[in-house]
């Protein structure tokens, strides 16, 4: 066993040592007196953010000639790149990644804190930086206090929807639990399926539950259930109550036939085909079919609906997550990138991501035809909250042994409401006292 030991370690050492050589390397003739900025980002060759961002670096050195710029596409394995790289200390000057990844890194303290540059001046705009992003966006990912992401796309979950079907029958958008219900009626009445879902995708199906429980309670009272905190527990009456209008809404029909089997996309398909009026997906959602919609197809969105009116809750809340930006700590070019990321979420380049359906954090960029009006939902006193209530990321652990799969589980059909609550409750007892004993054990 310690032979094998030591075999591993030698090879993670001679892997370091490979990485350093390979990253080290200058191509002949290459200009070593210039500044030479690195970025892993987050998108394949081909895909559209990863043309608009080749065309970004070139508009960017037509002002910054100074400044050489190399980039890697690693698609979605920017983490597994870069990790080694930060852990030897010779990372990239910048990583392009979703927060919810990103934030792993936060928490070792191997990201850059970016609060004093948040506070110089725009990108050509006679205001701080800070202030050119939407309200709330960037205090939303902070963590213990400071600011290590610069957000750029938005991708919050919402419901899409048939605006054709829904004014051909003269329905509105619901804002309530009950008006929710109505419009689906009243669809299932004229033989259109109202909701397209895929339950073979356990992170969509996964979703429902934690939108609901934002609607009977607050998100902090939802982190310290998860937590396993003094008096808060996940049996009380707030949980049980959401757990049983999801559980009364997929019994009632108004699910797309089959969905429990069906397969992605199947049911992004059959909601553009008419089969189905509306969809509860994530804002990349006009993009990924853009393609595919047939002629004349109008979508519209609206935010999840608020149980009813009553007070003490964050019936108003938008679970999203960011595509952000982040500098190590050890970077070499801190000060280029800083400017290069000035330049990417200056409004004019956040035009150019609007343009191919993207939604961006930037004031002035304007939103998706799709996502008209998104900007104002997104802002006072409504509330941005992180995936799943903020489960996901202020507690990853818990969420993923304890209460994803029961409630991707729970939205399929599976345990009454009284059997998912106290799942859930003696899962955590469990998760927290194997936690404890792994501390007592350190």
């Amino acid at each position: 066993m310690k032979t094998l030991f030591k075999a591993a370690a030698l090879i993670v050492i001679l892997f370091a040592v490979a990485v350093v050589l390979f990253h080290g390397k200058r191509t002949s003739g290459e200009d070593e007196s210039a500044t030479r900025l690195e970025i892993y980002y987050m998108y394949g060759e081909g895909e559209t953010q990863q043309q608009w961002f080749a065309g970004a670096i070139e508009r960017f050195k037509a002002v910054h000639p100074e400044i050489a710029i190399e980039v890697s596409y690693p698609g979605r394995e920017v983490l597994g790149k870069l990790r080694p790289r930060l852990i030897i200390g010779n990372p990239p000057d910048m990583a392009n990644q979703s927060s919810d990844e990103l934030r792993a890194l936060l928490v070792d303290e191997l990201m850059e804190p970016l609060d004093p540059y948040l506070e110089e001046k725009a990108y050509g705009q006679d205001v701080a930086w800070k202030d050119t992003f939407l309200p709330g966006i960037v205090d939303a990912y902070k963590y213990k206090g400071r600011t290590y992401m610069v957000p750029q796309g938005l991708f919050a979950y919402c419901f899409f929807y048939n605006k054709d079907q829904f004014e051909k029958l003269g329905l509105k958008t619901p804002k309530t639990w009950a008006e929710f219900l109505n419009v689906c009626k009243v669809l299932k009445d004229n033989g259109i399926e109202p909701v397209a879902a895929d339950g073979t995708i356990r992170d969509y199906n996964a979703i429902w539950y934690p939108y609901l429980i934002t609607r009977t309670t607050t998100i902090d009272h939802i982190l310290a259930a998860a937590r396993g905190e003094q008096g808060a527990h996940w049996t009380e009456p707030c949980f049980l109550e959401a757990a049983k209008v999801l559980r009364d809404f997929t019994n009632s029909g108004y699910m797309m036939r089959g969905y429990v089997a069906s397969q992605w996309p199947s049911a992004q398909m059959q909601w553009i085909q008419g089969k189905c009026a509306m969809l509860l997906c994530a804002t990349w959602i006009p993009k990924e079919m853009k393609e595919k919609l047939p002629e004349g197809f109008r979508m519209g969105w609206f935010s999840f609906p608020a149980i009813d009116d009553r007070q003490g809750t964050d019936s108003t809340a938008i679970p999203m997550e960011i595509e952000a930006f982040s500098i190590p700590k050890t970077a070499k070019h801190k000060r280029a990138a800083i400017e290069f990321l000035k330049f990417i979420t200056s409004p004019d380049e956040c035009k150019r991501l609007v343009a191919i359906d993207i939604a961006t954090a930037v004031k002035g960029a304007g939103m998706p035809p799709a996502l008209e009006g998104f900007e104002a939902a997104l802002a006072p006193p409504n509330k941005i909250c992180r995936l799943s209530a903020g489960l996901a990321i202020e507690t990853p652990e818990w969420y993923r042994k304890v209460a994803r799969e029961t409630w991707s589980q729970y939205f399929l059909g599976y345990f009454t409401p009284e059997e998912m609550c106290k799942m859930v409750d003696d899962g955590t007892q469990r998760f927290n006292e194997q936690q404890s004993a792994l501390v007592t054990k350190e």
